[in-house]
């Protein structure tokens, strides 16, 4: 695993994304500045592509031990690991764990496996408590806390993990800022800022964020290397509002959403479709899915012939349809814009 003490810098990436995204993302790192000790992760850019977040081990660290703090990690204990480490959810684990003298035992998902575990700590996303509750599994007496992010998780699904004693915390957080910024305690699912990170609402809703486990910039095909942070501030997509530390979010601007922890940009996966669709006329849309969070459906006017093979074989696993829907005819404004939210109410 990463060494967070070396100067060495590392290039994280699904191993399962698409050998065409794989090249692009490479060359993306090939072409920004080398930045010691520094992590680059892979995400969804706000115009449809792939860019690379700079997160200097630093920050990963100052991440890191305010986690600890409000999960009041001891040290010496031991930490299970089942979401993957090219992404800041996984990686945390480990810088947890490496500043507190913890060990991480690193599986594959299974709830009954995980039930089994003897770990005190614990991430998961909200689609992996969705299993354990529907499996009726109870959690193991050694653990301690599992903080769940990666997407919101309902307040049905926290109070029915409580009564099987699981001990989810519900946070809020993003690769931008090296991980949570917002936690729970184990008082209630009110997500609570961390103290490494200040807060505040933008005039247009947004949440900024300030404070030492910030991106240090992002690398794109378009840009070699960017610091969006204003004197110390990052302006995320998301918008809500503080107030005396408790974080509150009403959603997100624009098309960026999350599968199953996975951030998804649906307008890259517009310009597949475009592709992939002909003459069709096709559309894609997020919908609630109960253990996912969101789902990409397809919806069709008319014969929409191997349109979803040639779509799946496109992206990732979790961008693929999950459902596909005919129409007589796709909802779009008088300039030809997709009224994405229209056809989501006209096929829920």
């Amino acid at each position: 695993m990463i060494d967070f003490t070396s100067e060495e810098s590392h290039l994280l990436l699904n191993p399962r994304l698409p050998e065409d995204d794989v090249r692009a993302l490479r060359r993306i790192y090939a072409a920004a500045p080398q930045l010691a000790a520094h992590v680059w992760i892979a995400t969804s850019g706000s115009t449809g592509g792939w860019k690379l977040v700079a997160l200097s081990k630093r920050a990963l660290l100052a991440s890191a031990a305010a986690v600890n703090r409000r999960l009041g990690v001891r040290g010496g204990e031991t930490w299970c690991c089942v979401l993957p480490t090219f992404h800041v959810g996984g990686l945390g684990i480990f810088a947890r764990a490496s500043i507190s003298d913890g060990h991480v035992v690193e599986m594959t998902w299974e709830p009954h496996a995980f039930a089994a575990s003897a770990a005190a700590f614990s991430s998961l996303v909200p689609a992996q408590v969705v299993d354990l509750v529907r499996a009726g599994l109870r959690a193991p007496e050694t653990l301690r806390a599992i903080v769940v992010g990666g997407g919101a998780m309902s307040d049905d699904l926290y109070r029915a993990a409580r009564a099987l004693g699981w001990p989810v915390l519900p946070s809020y957080g993003m690769t931008e800022c090296g991980s949570q910024i917002a936690t729970a305690t184990h008082d209630g699912p009110e997500l609570l800022l961390l103290d490494h990170l200040e807060a505040r609402s933008e005039a247009d809703g947004r949440l900024a964020f300030s404070g030492a486990s910030l991106l240090s910039g992002y690398a794109t095909s378009d840009i070699a290397f960017v610091d969006p942070k204003v004197d110390g501030w990052f302006v995320s997509d998301d918008l809500g509002s503080v107030d005396d530390r408790v974080l509150r979010i009403e959603g997100r601007a624009g098309d960026v959403i999350k599968i199953g922890g996975e951030l998804v940009n649906l307008r890259r996966l517009d310009r597949i479709l475009e592709e992939v669709a002909g003459e069709v006329d096709a559309a894609i849309v997020a919908m609630p899915d109960e253990r996912l969070g969101n789902a990409i459906h397809l919806a069709v006017a008319g014969e929409g012939g191997a349109i979803r093979e040639a779509f799946d074989a496109r992206v990732a696993p979790f961008e693929r349809i999950r459902a596909v829907h005919h129409v007589e005819a796709i909802p779009r404004s008088a300039l030809g814009k997709l009224l994405r939210k229209k056809l989501a109410e006209e096929i829920g």
